[in-house]
């Protein structure tokens, strides 16, 4: 056992550094996802949308980050079967265990590092989920635990949703442009149509990001909602469907009018020439849409840094191994903080894929790509369907590019993306695989 030894509080020191610096790849490639989209339009120097994303996602992840996460990401291994009464061959499972927790963490961060390095935006989740697969696998093989453990359904059920989302997120951003293309721009006077419409645009934001966030969004929103409303209140407004779309529906009515008035009479909006009006209303909605998005990032993602952290911890303060662990304040707010510094310092090598690589990016083709991302992740919440934020956006960027012919886009450049979220789940599976076997060598002797 681990325990409060000098072996334990070595692995526990360890583990810390590797939550920190998963949580710093997420930091500087999920995040930059998000992102990515403001970069290229223009809207925003660099330094406000690392200041943007860094104070939205520390924000979600320490006020609505999950204190209570899965073990193991996604449900591919069941770690009860690691507890002793259920192992097998009688070595000592725990231990087992966090090796394989430490090789994961390990093993998903190396190769987001090395995406982020080319400049590729690949899904940190869907690195988790490969490695976690491969210890699992690893596992089984080795006799560490039973073949029944892992679930093959599972991880099939998660790759058909990855690679479902960003075709959904790609239709739908296009969609999106062409109306807005055909309503604006090919109008006989775009500003004076832009003003017209620029009341239901931004009604629409707030209802479908709203709509989100309490639809699965934001996953962690019910539980703090419970802390400072009625539980009956709660629970009626969570659980009628036509109740929830009517109050989201009014609030959205209210803040679209607000918003119009406030585009209408910005000093900013009035000294720029007409079609530049235009690009401006839609900046300013582009930048409320990624705002979300980084917030609800940092809300649902930096379990998968912090996750592990709290698991290991439990089971050298415990000596025990629970499929849901709790998640203190404090292992959130390094969560936070990782991916805070992961943004600031390399988030620019994946924003510039985004924002400038694939396609030209102005506010109005950015806000149709990050609203018809936000859009997908409400539809894939509703349908039940795993998704990565990540893959949907970089989807949606597409879809955009190609609202404007073939030659629009860089097809290199999305040949190369794809080829990463190709690798990752075999990459991080066998990285994860080595990992273990030698993490494993060395727990078996402490």
């Amino acid at each position: 056992m681990l325990g409060l030894t000098t072996g334990g509080l070595i692995v526990l020191v360890v583990t810390l550094l590797l939550g920190f610096y998963m949580a710093w790849t997420i930091g500087a490639n999920d995040v930059s996802n998000s992102m990515g989209t403001v970069f290229g339009s223009g809207r925003l120097s660099l330094k406000k949308i690392i200041l943007i994303a860094a104070i939205f996602e520390f924000l979600g992840a320490f006020l609505l980050g999950a204190h209570v996460t899965s073990t193991l990401k996604g449900g591919i291994v069941d770690p009860v079967y690691f507890q002793e009464e259920h192992f097998a061959t009688g070595v000592n499972g725990i231990n087992i265990f966090v090796a394989g927790m430490m090789a994961v963490l390990l093993a998903a961060s190396l190769w987001v590092t090395l995406a982020t390095y080319k400049s590729l935006p690949i899904s940190t989740s869907q690195s988790i989920v490969g490695a976690v697969a491969g210890f699992g696998l690893t596992a089984v093989i080795l006799g560490d635990i039973p073949l029944k453990a892992m679930s093959g359904g599972t991880l099939l059920e998660i790759s058909i949703g990855w690679a479902l989302s960003p075709i959904l997120g790609g239709v739908l951003s296009f969609l999106i442009f062409l109306f807005i293309r055909k309503a604006i721009f090919n109008a006989d006077n775009p500003e004076d149509r832009a003003q017209t419409l620029i009341t239901f645009f931004t009604a629409l934001v707030f209802f479908i990001l709203i709509l989100t966030g309490i639809s699965g969004g934001l996953k962690n929103l019910r539980d703090a909602l419970e802390h400072v409303l009625p539980l009956t209140v709660v629970d009626t407004f969570f659980e009628h469907f036509w109740l929830r779309i009517l109050v989201v529906g009014i609030l959205s009515i209210i803040l679209g009018y607000l918003g119009g008035i406030y585009f209408r009479r910005s000093k900013r909006y009035r000294k720029l020439k007409s079609v530049d009006r235009v690009e401006s209303m839609f900046g300013g909605l582009l930048i409320l849409t990624a705002c979300y998005v980084a917030f609800a990032h940092g809300a649902n993602d930096v379990a998968n840094a912090v996750g592990p952290i709290a698991a290991i911890s439990q089971v050298i303060m415990k000596n025990e191994i629970s499929c849901d662990v709790s998640i203190p304040v404090w292992v959130l707010v390094l969560g936070g903080v990782g991916i805070v510094v992961g943004v600031s310092t390399w988030g620019y090598r994946v924003m510039h894929t985004i924002g400038k690589k694939i396609t030209n990016i102005t506010p109005s083709r950015g806000f149709a790509a990050s609203f018809g991302a936000a859009s997908s992740v409400l539809a894939c919440s509703f349908l039940g369907i795993p998704v990565s934020t990540s893959q949907i956006i970089v989807g949606a960027v597409i879809g955009v590019g190609l609202a404007g012919g073939i030659t629009a886009i860089d097809l290199r450049v999305i040949r190369n993306i794809l080829i990463s979220w190709v690798f990752t789940i075999p990459v991080a599976a066998f990285t994860t695989a080595i990992l273990f076997l030698i993490f494993r060598g060395v727990a078996l002797n402490l």
